[in-house]
């Protein structure tokens, strides 16, 4: 006797991927104007479905936007650049 199973995908929901983008214009406590780098999940549309981590060091963000993808399992949407 033969038995077929059918698996279900592990990831069957909306697409996720993780940004990475900047820099953005952003104001230091005393009024400067500083470089500041988005990292957040966010749906197709590219709009945030959680936290928006704020980053004033490219090198940072961007590792912190690697691990979040690595972790995740979702793929890195890398349009940033140093400032």
């Amino acid at each position: 006797m033969t038995t077929n199973t059918t698996q279900t995908p592990s990831h069957t929901g909306h697409w996720r991927g993780v940004f990475f983008d900047g820099p953005q214009a952003d104001t230091n406590p005393d009024g400067d104007e500083i470089p500041v780098w988005l990292v957040y999940v966010g749906d197709e549309d590219g709009e945030p479905v959680g936290t928006v981590y704020r980053c004033h060091n490219f090198k940072s963000a961007e590792q912190l936007a690697r691990q979040m993808s690595h972790d995740r399992r979702l793929e890195l949407i890398h349009e940033a650049s140093p400032a």
